[in-house]
């Protein structure tokens, strides 16, 4: 089975993840004078990884000297709230993981209620006589769609169609 390409986003955690782990584990600052020194240690000593001169602005200064505790606590929010979302999902039903919505059926279903046939004629101008078939063809014209299949297969038609479900559902409750 093929794998599925890897995202431009996945590449650059990949890397991310990389560089903290060829990084040394224990960073540290030190004062020389009017500078301020980041360095690292490892097993093999402790380099001088930067040097903060006196008049760099605090912020910069805060940010370089916090760059690495920073990165390591949130790669370790990051896996932990990606264990929790995994978890989470793993305790869905089976079912609804794996069939999506079929807006398209349920758009069908709709253009055969007399409500939606009555909510299309008074706020998008069907005509009568009020059929399935005027409902569905007005539909597809109000969601720009050349049939309801598209629905299920472009995001865009389906988040339309929800709005239009929506705006039923407000009509419904006000009549």
């Amino acid at each position: 089975m093929k794998q599925p390409e890897v995202s431009p986003q996945q590449k650059r955690m990949d890397a991310i993840r990389n560089r903290v782990a060829l990084a040394a584990p224990e960073w540290s600052v030190k004062s020389d004078g009017g500078k301020l020194c980041i360095t690292a240690t490892n097993e093999e000593g402790t380099a001088l990884v930067a040097t903060i001169v006196d008049a760099a602005p605090i912020g910069d200064s805060e940010m370089a000297i916090n760059a690495p505790d920073d990165l390591i606590w949130l790669l370790k929010t990051y896996d932990a709230l990606a264990g929790r979302y995994r978890t989470l999902r793993a305790e869905l039903p089976r079912q609804e993981q794996r069939k999506p919505k079929d807006y398209a059926a349920e758009c069908a279903m709709k253009c055969s209620e007399p409500a939606f046939k009555k909510f299309l004629e008074e706020c998008h101008g069907l005509e009568r006589p009020l059929t399935d078939d005027r409902a569905a063809n007005k539909v597809r014209f109000i969601l720009n769609i050349g049939s309801r299949g598209e629905l299920n297969d472009d995001p865009a038609a389906a988040a339309r169609w929800q709005d239009l479900r929506n705006s039923f559902d407000a009509w419904r409750r006000r009549g």
